[in-house]
């Protein structure tokens, strides 16, 4: 890539991103599923939690109640300037118009331009690098200074090109996974090669940024925090070709920072080891079972490069019989920080086995030990 593609994508990412966007009453359709059309007007309300579309309908509306996890319909601007592809029913405003809610909306600016770059708004986290995704140049840039909260930490992505879905969904994993939280993505902007932006996709789902993070980057340069990264986006869509349960994984590695009990996030980290240790020893197919899991961790670790000895297979052993069967810590208690010392453990397992079968050699913080360690190539 071009000194100048480089300096242009660095330009991109520092550039400020809006979270909020309102738009005037214009004319727009509602499409309900399985129904017909109505026309009326609409404005949309983009906050910071939500996207809210008001519309006055021109003719009397009867919004059908949902099946659950379906959409009552689609919304968009009869100029095509904007388009909710999911909204729901959210009941009627104090003026009488219809409230909908929706997790997605795209708003387009230009059309006739190609895609040159593409930038990903995050809220909950905030670091600067750079590498190289496939063929694609990234920049990672931060947004946000003096902030006393992850919660307030923003930071974009900016990428060579145009991204599909599929590639937009990797990079979104890779970057909570390093992390150390579940990251909220709140726009993916598509930009020309002058800068100008051609459309931007608000995203407002489910995801909200977690209660801490535990990254297996802390203390460790952006050098590697990129490596990783690039890493695990690259191997995400690979291994999910093989049937290897990566996506389950970092699920539970994002879904164990989000609970308040150690008792509760616990159970995901273990099983983050225990998917990628059965289908090591099982392949997709679930068998029987077996009373004991230390042979398959134990394989595990050979297969990966985990290192553990039969005292740290044994440690797994135990702490998979007390939460997964026994549901909690038990004694020694939290008195002791027994518990405590544990779960750092099994953070340290499922980050390390993420690491290795993603691809990645070097340092990573050890939460057990409280410093940086290394993941053997």
């Amino acid at each position: 890539m071009s000194a100048t593609t480089t300096d242009f994508l660095n330009a991109l990412a520092s550039s400020p991103a809006t979270e909020t966007l309102v738009t005037e009453p214009a004319v727009a359709h509602y499409d309900p599923t399985g129904g017909e059309r109505s026309k009326g007007k609409a404005s949309v309300t983009v906050s910071r939690s939500s996207i809210a579309l008001r519309f006055n309908a021109d003719s009397d509306l009867t919004v059908a109640k949902a099946a659950y996890g379906e959409a009552n319909g689609t919304m968009s601007a009869a100029d095509g300037m904007w388009a909710a592809p999911r909204v729901n029913d959210a009941g009627i405003s104090t003026s009488g118009a219809r409230l909908f809610g929706a997790p997605e909306l795209e708003v387009r600016y230009f059309s006739d331009k190609p895609v040159a770059a593409t930038r990903l708004f995050f809220a909950g986290a905030s670091w600067a690098g750079s590498t190289v995704l496939g063929a694609r140049r990234v920049i990672v840039a931060p947004l946000s200074k003096d902030t006393v909260s992850h919660h307030d930490e923003r930071f974009a992505i900016a990428l060579e090109g145009d991204l599909d879905r599929a590639t937009i969904d990797a990079v979104e994993r890779a970057t909570s996974f390093v992390a150390g939280l579940d990251l909220e993505l709140l726009s993916v902007g598509s930009f020309a090669c002058d800068g100008a932006l051609l459309r931007q996709r608000h995203l407002r789902g489910f995801h909200r940024v977690g209660r801490g993070p535990h990254s297996p980057f802390v203390g460790v340069s952006n050098e590697h925090r990129m490596r990783a990264w690039t890493a695990v986006a690259t191997a995400l869509p690979d291994l999910e070709k093989q049937g290897v349960p990566i996506r389950a994984m970092l699920n539970h590695m994002s879904a164990h920072n989000t609970v308040a009990e150690i008792d509760s996030s616990a159970p995901h980290a273990i099983l983050a080891v225990m998917s990628a240790a059965y289908f090591k020893s099982h392949g997709p197919d679930i068998g029987a079972g077996t009373e004991s899991r230390a042979l398959e961790i134990a394989w595990l670790s050979r297969d990966v490069g985990l290192g553990l000895d039969d005292a740290d297979v044994a440690r797994f052993e135990k702490l998979r019989v007390e939460i997964l069967d026994g549901g909690f810590f038990h004694h020694p208690g939290y008195e002791t920080g027994r518990p405590q010392k544990d779960i750092k453990f099994l953070r340290d397992l499922a980050h390390m086995t993420i690491l290795r079968l993603c691809g990645y050699a070097g340092p990573f913080y050890g939460a057990e030990a409280f410093a940086v360690r290394g993941v053997e190539a």
